[in-house]
């Protein structure tokens, strides 16, 4: 392990939430577990070199116009407030239900440094699911892990064919299944084995 002035340092840690109106009415869920998230780092005294905030919405098919990366951070409480600061609002592109994810991990993958841990929230299933093979390409370069987290108020359908690429790319939550605990558990348990 790599440390840094002999502290252990962890994997960099990307939030990449989904900002569309579909999920203001849970947006709670989103901050209440990014917040324990952040919590926790804070508690534990977890080296994160770096926290990385990633916004996908659905303004059309311009990947440009519906992923928006923020600034990197190494600081943790700066990272909470970009958090809390979010608005949800949809546009145009946003008229059915389903969103732009893929677009919003492609890039994820390709701003983040090597060996990160993605942590995707949104409410339904995507659009540009042809961009799977590419993703899957990166993900495996770039050595990095993705956790995708189902809100609460799940609007796809169960047999919608985003969930089979989600379950293929990502390891998935259904937030009020596996409970805040057991996914933060899953964020430890990534951070401590994989460290840099």
């Amino acid at each position: 392990m790599a440390t840094s002035g002999g502290a252990v340092i962890n994997p960099p840690l990307a939030f990449v939430i989904d900002t569309t109106r579909s999920v203001k009415p849970d947006k709670d869920s989103i901050f209440n577990l990014t917040q324990r998230v952040v919590d926790r780092i804070q508690e534990t005294d977890t080296n994160i070199p770096s926290y990385h905030l990633i916004l996908f919405n659905d303004r059309g098919p311009d990947i440009t116009e519906n992923v928006e990366v923020r600034d990197p951070t190494d600081d943790v409480v700066r990272f909470r407030q970009e958090i809390m600061g979010l608005e949800f609002e949809s546009y145009d592109g946003g008229r059915d239900s389903k969103e732009r994810l893929m677009q919003g991990v492609m890039v994820a993958l390709k701003q983040t440094p090597q060996k990160s841990l993605i942590v995707v929230f949104t409410d339904n299933g995507s659009k540009d699911l042809i961009l799977r093979n590419d993703v899957m390409k990166l993900k495996e370069e770039k050595e990095s892990e993705i956790f995708i987290v189902l809100t609460p108020v799940f609007e796809g359908w169960p047999n919608d064919k985003s969930l089979t690429v989600y379950d293929e790319i990502a390891q998935v939550y259904f937030i009020d299944e596996v409970g805040a605990d057991a996914f933060l558990s899953r964020v430890e348990e990534f951070e401590e084995s994989n460290c840099l």
